[in-house]
């Protein structure tokens, strides 16, 4: 029912994503929309009766302002694979933020992995804005390759795409 009230507003799911936490169930969702629908949308889902017990929040995103922007030049893609633990994911984004390296996207999960123990799953998008030779990438890769015998990682598996 949201996604028809939103599409009746004028309104594109771009991005969404859904997940039980505990006794909750959450929904984000990206929704694309002229500028000028956006109360029009707001008033729809907080006055639809059959969504009202959904406690719907919305807000706009508004472009950083943080000065001139650069295009990404170089995309990864990196998965990781271990066993829980704590910073995990502090290790990871740190590997990437010292390459001078922005992520775009990161997804985490949880899920039993060998002999039942928790496995922690790292899926991050990530993005150069300068252009990367094959030493560069053999130096992230050999980052990584360090990173995967400190966090005591079964899997890191690193994807590579290049503007031409």
């Amino acid at each position: 029912r949201m996604a028809r009230t939103i599409a009746d507003a004028g309104g594109n799911v771009t991005y969404s994503k859904m997940i039980r936490l505990g006794q909750e169930h959450v929904s984000l969702m990206h929704v694309s929309l002229p500028p000028e629908k956006r109360g029009e949308l707001i008033e729809k889902l907080h006055n639809n009766k059959d969504l009202k017990s959904l406690n719907i929040r919305a807000s706009s995103l508004v472009r950083r302002r943080t000065g001139t922007y650069q295009n990404a030049v170089a995309g990864l893609k990196i998965h990781c694979v271990g066993e829980d633990r704590s910073g995990m994911l502090a290790a990871i984004a740190e590997a990437i933020a010292q390459r001078n390296m922005s992520i775009e996207d990161v997804q985490t999960e949880i899920r039993r992995g060998e002999q039942n123990k928790r496995d922690f799953v790292v899926n991050a998008e990530v993005v150069a804005t300068s252009r990367m030779d094959q030493e560069d990438l053999d130096s992230v890769f050999a980052d990584f390759k360090k990173l995967k015998e400190e966090l005591n990682l079964r899997v890191v598996d690193i994807r590579v795409q290049m503007d031409e």
